[in-house]
């Protein structure tokens, strides 16, 4: 393998772009050009300090104040009044589901009572015990007494409305009022 090596038959001292550089003559410090030493050298200034400014305030223009919009007075006030209205709907809701799940433990509990109180009927009244207790005083009934009912007939429903509700502004204010109406009594 060394012998399969080729020898390269310039030396360079330095590699990189340095090495390939024609006026780079091996030193790494560069001698000054002559024309670079007739130049004359600038003589430094003194320094100066700057002065401190003072930071000023800008002057703020400020404009009149503008009229209000009664459209926006009216529409801040009606999404209060719904904002409360929400609310108190929300507090109905949940009293209203407060109630529904006392009134639920409230059936499943008469539901047991009423398994037992219907065992407890079914004990207490036996048919062959009332015979004899009634013996021949029970009769069945007779045919004038039996009534039949006919179901025949499809059901029908009447539904009365209310006389007293008006129409139009009469309508709106009673709705209103019972909307007042019902945040008031929330409150109470």
């Amino acid at each position: 393998m060394a012998a399969n090596r080729r020898r390269t038959t310039t030396v360079y001292s330095t590699y990189g772009s340095a090495a390939y550089s024609p006026l780079y003559d091996g030193n790494a410090a560069r001698l000054p050009r002559r024309e670079e030493e007739l130049r004359r050298t600038p003589v430094p200034q003194p320094k100066r300090r700057e002065q401190v400014r003072r930071h000023e305030r800008a002057q703020v223009e400020v404009r009149q104040a503008g009229q209000i919009a009664p459209f926006a007075v009216i529409g801040f006030l009606a999404v209060a009044v719904f904002a409360v209205m929400l609310i108190t709907s929300y507090a109905q809701l949940t009293v209203a589901n407060d109630e529904m799940v006392s009134l639920r433990r409230e059936l499943s509990e008469l539901q047991k009572e009423s398994v037992t109180l219907s065992a407890q009927y079914e004990k207490v009244f036996d048919l062959a015990t009332i015979q004899k207790a009634v013996e021949d005083t029970m009769v069945r009934p007779t045919g004038d007494q039996v009534v039949y009912i006919d179901l025949s007939e499809p059901d029908t429903v009447t539904v009365h409305q209310e006389t007293g509700s008006g129409s139009g502004w009469t309508a709106l204010w009673s709705g209103v009022g019972n909307v007042f109406g019902s945040i008031i009594e929330y409150f109470r």
